[in-house]
């Protein structure tokens, strides 16, 4: 939508300068205690030249420089870096009050494309993914890539009865095992750092959806905060749980009693179907554009 096409460029822009100047203010730490450690070394070995007493002197010198040492790792290893955590955090929930403004400004465009849209008029459209695969290590990955693979065609399968292309724009690995089976789908869920890690993390702002696979979701097995641009699955879902989280980000909010209906939360149906009404939200939304996305 046309908010959203203006608030992704500017938040983009932000997260590459937090992260460019993080960048910096690391290297920086990491220069200095390399020169100090070095530094230490050398008046190690200038020690062990010199004559009592000033061999003492020396070492007190020694001291004073581990001491400082000391000091400028632990401020760079927890003042710093908890600095640069509560920015990133800040700057997260600033972005995703944003998205909301744009989500109530975006709806003057929206709902006559919605009233076109429940009249029949449904030219072929796109909606671009991206899918991170949550691992213990590279080697260990919460799910395999052929069953997340086989996931996104039952996706597919599903989007394209709405006259939706589903496209695939980039599948990696994350090593990030803290999130692997800790993240949650409830309404306090936002105010954890798994949150702002997710929506910090995603490939693009705002016209792409990223999809975390992770190893366990706590009491569910997908999970969509609205507002955001991404959801998570664990190794549980299936094509339709894909497809359910990320018609909750297009406003789908509310479960179907309908067992064989994609957005159901009750067991025993197929859990693929999907009404013309919810293609007509989804088709709507600021993920789905006219264009091939990537």
């Amino acid at each position: 939508m046309f908010c959203a096409a203006i608030l992704s460029p500017i938040v983009t822009l932000v997260r590459t300068l937090i992260l460019i100047v993080r960048t910096i203010v690391e290297t920086v730490c990491e220069w200095v205690s390399s020169l100090l450690t070095v530094i230490i070394e050398v008046v190690n070995k200038i020690c062990g030249w010199l004559p009592w007493p000033f061999n003492k002197l020396c070492k007190l010198v020694t001291k004073l420089i581990e001491v400082v040492k000391t000091v400028w790792d632990w401020v760079c290893e927890e003042v710093i870096r908890r600095i640069f955590e509560w920015i990133e955090v800040i700057v997260e929930y600033v972005i995703y009050i944003l998205k909301w403004i744009c989500w109530v400004i975006d709806w003057i465009i929206r709902l006559p494309a919605l009233l076109l849209c429940r009249a029949g008029i449904k030219p072929t459209k796109y909606i671009g993914v991206c899918v991170k695969i949550l691992a213990e290590d590279t080697a260990n990955p919460a799910i395999s890539i052929p069953d997340v693979e086989a996931m996104m065609k039952k996706a597919a399968e599903i989007f394209r009865r709405c006259n939706i292309i589903l496209v695939v724009c980039n599948l990696e690995i994350v090593v990030k095992p803290e999130y692997l089976t800790s993240t949650t789908c409830e309404p306090g869920g936002m105010f954890r750092r798994f949150f702002t890690w997710f929506s910090a993390n995603t490939c693009r702002c705002c016209s792409t959806v990223t999809i975390y696979f992770v190893e366990d979701i706590i009491d569910a097995s997908g999970c969509a905060y609205p507002g955001t641009d991404w959801v998570t699955v664990d190794r549980g879902g299936d094509g339709g749980v894909v497809v359910q989280e990320i018609a909750h980000l297009a406003d789908i909010w509310g479960h179907s009693e309908d067992p064989d209906n994609v957005m159901t939360d009750q067991p025993g149906g197929s859990a693929d179907q999907i009404t013309d009404s919810q293609c007509c939200l989804i088709r709507t939304s600021r993920f789905v554009k006219f264009g091939r996305p990537c």
